[in-house]
């Protein structure tokens, strides 16, 4: 069985594939180091022993060497750990390869599994990310904004009145008090957005272009986004387990 791990800065998400298909998901908030019993306390002890390889796409280089200790010491063998230089049967055609998150690059191949190029993937997490894939599986670039929370918090932080709240979708796009407001505001201008961006990405690559989303918060969002193909939320998963059957 094939073990996939992504490694975020909110959670650490794993998946086992046995064969194509998912048989096993669990995720737990990231530790600042990734031990022995961590693992243990994601994985049942059934599950652990079947595991043959492990391949991870980590965006927090400080949880690494533990990770890749404590997997090798458990599995008996290192994990790879996915970046630029991976084959993938991806190009990548940024400026700076070096400087693209492992993340990005899993979930761009994710997309690719589902669907034949040009491809936009839509991520939202700790920050909304785009991915832009075109007709020759050229990973083009894309754009990185403040997901949701990291707006809240940082209007928490800077305007003296305003409160830390907890998000949802409001009830109308005129707020009644302030968190309502608040809500409003963040909701509406973050979907304006990605709707705007989306066709940008679209005219530059051809109507046929396929959109994938992911991530935890898309779901208050992509009922009431344009010209969404799939909403698959183990994207990132199925593109480890791509870039595991190609190396």
């Amino acid at each position: 069985m094939l073990l996939t791990v992504d490694v975020g800065n909110t959670t650490i998400g794993l998946a086992i594939f046995d064969g194509d298909r998912i048989v096993f998901k669990n995720k737990l908030t990231t530790p600042d180091e990734v031990t022995e019993k961590f693992i243990h306390s994601i994985m049942k002890r059934n599950v652990i022993e079947q595991i043959d390889h492990v391949i991870v796409s980590s965006v927090v280089p400080l949880v690494d060497s533990s990770l890749a200790a404590s997997m090798t010491a458990i599995f008996g063998k290192p994990p790879l750990f996915i970046d630029y230089r991976t084959h993938t049967g991806m190009k990548i055609k940024t400026d700076q390869p070096e400087e693209l998150g492992a993340d990005l690059i899993a979930g761009a191949v994710g997309a690719l599994h589902f669907f034949s190029p040009p491809a936009i993937v839509l991520d939202s997490g700790t920050a909304i990310t785009f991915a832009v894939v075109d007709r020759d599986s050229q990973y083009l670039g894309g754009a990185i904004l403040p997901g949701v929370e990291i707006s809240i918090k940082s209007l928490a932080t800077n305007a003296a009145k305003l409160n830390r709240i907890n998000f949802s979708v409001p009830v109308s796009i005129v707020g009644r008090n302030t968190e309502d407001c608040i809500r409003a505001g963040l909701y509406y201008n973050y979907l304006g957005g990605l709707n705007f961006m989306i066709k940008e990405y679209k005219a530059l690559l051809g109507e046929e272009t396929r959109v994938i989303v992911t991530g935890g918060l898309i779901k208050h969002f992509k009922d009431r986004i344009d010209h969404i193909d799939l909403y698959e939320p183990d994207l990132i998963y199925y593109g480890l387990k791509r870039i595991f059957d190609l190396q």
